[in-house]
């Protein structure tokens, strides 16, 4: 492994007898049908020397990202500059797709993990950086493309193919997902992940009875694993089972309690039934585990909303917006805030114009905040 690379590793049947006719007719064959050439892993690219300003450039912005997501602006800029003294430098394009994937600016993202890959198609990492941006961003198909090409190379990569059914299921073809998961259990049974998702896909496709037998296999055979348990409180609660669904989330949290997504469900829980106190209280959890969880600031927002509390909303909206001046949530909730609550136009204006400006163009907010916009005309 060289030096760069380690630099971007720290940012990221068989049939046991024939009948005589059959084997006759297999050497036939055998001797006529083409032979498919073994798949070969996708080389990796012998990298230029890079520029020792880019490099220190490149340096300043991995500083700024280890400060944290109220640093990221600052890093975006250092990545920029390095990118404009060396355009070959692959790290510097992933890791501006990972700050900027941060930051919510997918479609951004997107372009900047696109032009990593070009220059070092090998990285793994990249791959699955660039397919889960395109997953986040509503472009499905698009990551599906992405992991059934590179599966044409590593067939056998099973977290690919997990991936694969992950984006699958969530464009709405559950049944060639389940094929995928099919595929990687018939391979390892044992595959916690692999069971992991096959219970989402059951979940999508609304055969809780399946999801619960798929997940609660993946809890037996990883007894701790707290993504297990946080999406078997998903399944209890799409079956109208609150309280189960709660255990569930907290088991979660127990298990690994830096798992904030269990955290922000139990927060979920409460704010659907409309006790935004105790919402309140994960929510504070979370941020005592990661003050940058934009996610929970804009949640906190809701929350304080649902209390009354607009000016201890609009702070933790404005909050997240200093994490994340881009944050395509907080600034459409900043929006409804002034429009539906404090009655200021011209600010309601503001922040759903930035919102248009900056949110995915797949974003299903976008119509609403357009609607709003030509309301307040």
């Amino acid at each position: 492994m060289t030096a760069r690379t380690q630099r971007m590793w720290k940012g990221f049947f068989l049939f046991s007898a024939f009948s005589a006719f059959s084997a006759v007719n297999l050497m036939a064959c055998e001797a006529t049908a083409p032979v498919a050439p073994a798949p070969v892993p996708v080389a990796a690219a012998k990298l230029p020397t890079a520029s020792p300003e880019a490099l220190r450039e490149f340096d300043a912005a991995m500083r700024q990202i280890h400060l944290g997501p109220g640093s990221y602006d600052r890093a975006v800029e250092h990545l920029h500059r390095a990118i404009d003294l060396d355009g070959s430098l692959f790290e510097a394009w992933h890791n501006l797709g990972f700050v900027v994937a941060a930051q919510g600016q997918l479609d951004e993202a997107v372009s900047a993990f696109k032009k990593a890959l070009a220059i070092q198609p090998a990285s793994k990492p990249t791959v699955l950086a660039l397919g889960d941006a395109l997953r986040r961003s509503g472009r499905a198909d698009e990551a599906a493309d992405l992991y059934e090409k590179r599966l044409e190379n590593e067939p056998d990569d099973a977290k690919l193919r997990i991936r694969l059914a992950q984006v699958l299921r969530e464009g709405g073809k559950s049944n060639e997902a389940l094929e995928q998961i099919r595929s990687v259990l018939r391979k390892d049974g044992k595959n916690v992940a692999a069971r992991n998702e096959l219970g989402l896909v059951y979940y999508k496709l609304g055969k809780y009875d399946l999801a619960e037998l798929a997940l609660r296999r993946a809890a037996d055979l990883e007894a701790g694993n707290a993504l297990v348990w946080n999406n078997l409180g998903l399944v209890a609660l799409a079956r109208g089972r609150d309280q189960e669904a709660f255990l569930d989330f907290d088991k979660a949290s127990r298990l690994d309690p830096k798992y904030v997504q269990a955290h922000l469900n139990k927060a979920v829980v409460y704010l659907d039934c409309g006790d935004y106190k105790h919402a309140q209280g994960e929510l504070e959890r979370v941020l005592e585990i990661d003050p940058g969880d934009v996610d929970a600031q804009v949640a906190l927002g809701v929350a304080a909303r649902g209390m009354g509390k607009l000016e201890d909303a609009r702070r933790a909206y404005e909050r997240a917006l200093d994490l994340s001046p881009k944050n395509a949530a907080a600034l459409y909730d900043l929006g409804v805030l002034y429009m539906d609550f404090k009655k200021d136009k011209a600010k309601a204006r503001e922040y759903l114009t930035k919102f248009r400006d900056v949110a995915s163009t797949k974003d299903p907010k976008r119509n609403d905040a357009q609607n709003r916009l030509n309301e307040l005309k």
